[in-house]
């Protein structure tokens, strides 16, 4: 996290709701109102609704006040209900799904 932003970024896989944790704790150690999150760092069952991993994860961003953007590209918006999950998402105000960084950012730092 550098001094002009408000959020915390992802530098690595988050295999597990540990590591997940990891992340979030680390955000508000650094008084970060928010994470940015590569999809390359989340594991391929997040994007696997019926696992569960998505909901967990999303919900711990919920338990901590966590605001989130998640970066994604077009393959995982293949997939119609994960779709929905997004577009719902996006609606909710604290997770925000975007294809482009910048998007991402911006938004974080609002």
């Amino acid at each position: 996290m550098n001094n002009t932003t408000t959020y915390f970024e992802s530098t690595q896989l988050m295999n597990n709701i540990g590591d997940f944790l990891d992340l979030i704790g680390n955000a508000g150690y650094n008084r970060a109102s928010g994470v940015l999150i590569h999809s390359a760092h989340l594991p391929q069952l997040f994007f696997d609704l019926k696992s569960g991993i998505a909901g967990e994860y999303l919900q711990k961003l919920s338990n901590y006040a966590m605001r989130a953007a998640i970066i994604l590209d077009d393959s995982h918006l293949e997939h119609r209900r994960f779709r929905e999950m997004v577009s719902e998402a996006n609606r909710s105000g604290s997770i925000a799904y975007f294809k482009e960084i910048e998007s991402a950012r911006n938004w974080l730092n609002r």
